[in-house]
């Protein structure tokens, strides 16, 4: 039991802070235990896609709008001074125009389609490509729904750590 919750909170971390990597983690919880049986693999790259999932939701949920740095801690507002910067706040906001469109182009994909994102979050949290990290966040951006991303990811990232543990225990062993 302590050894799951262990692997539950290096896993949420790791989905937290890039440094961390679970896979290793999981490599050495493999070649350092003793041989473990298929089922105990499923079962611990469950525990590891349950503890990212929770992780990656912090993702999710500030892409969403739900979570933003200011409730986090108090930014002092920069001005700039009158006659200096009005041809760069010109520009900023053009710039945001044009994003704001091209995101409500997207959510409006996502809604027409949402086998789509579904198919793309599971591949991101399976492969990794594009990095999951960024696909939470755009997840939550585009509105596609929580349910969606977490069953997907779930699947995605439980299918990419079932394969390493069993990489790790045919190679390894």
């Amino acid at each position: 039991m302590g050894g799951a919750l262990t692997l539950l909170a290096v896993a949420f971390v790791s989905a937290l802070v890039p440094v961390v990597n679970l896979e290793i983690y999981l490599g050495g919880v493999v070649l350092l235990g003793q041989p473990r049986s298929a089922w105990e693999l499923v079962a611990l790259a469950g525990i590891a896609a349950a503890g990212q999932l929770a992780g990656k939701a912090f993702f999710y949920l500030g892409g969403r709008g739900v979570l933003t740095a200011t409730r986090w801690h108090r930014v002092a507002p920069t001005g700039v001074p009158d006659g200096s910067g009005s041809a760069r706040r010109t520009r900023v906001a053009a710039r945001k125009t044009r994003i704001a469109a091209r995101l409500s182009r997207w959510e409006e994909r996502v809604r027409e389609r949402p086998r789509l994102s579904a198919v793309l979050v599971g591949t991101s949290a399976c492969l990794g490509v594009p990095p999951f990290a960024l696909v939470s966040v755009v997840a939550g951006t585009l509105r596609v729904g929580l349910p969606v991303f977490l069953l997907a990811g779930l699947a995605g990232r439980w299918a990419r750590f079932a394969a390493v543990l069993a990489l790790v225990q045919v190679c390894g062993g």
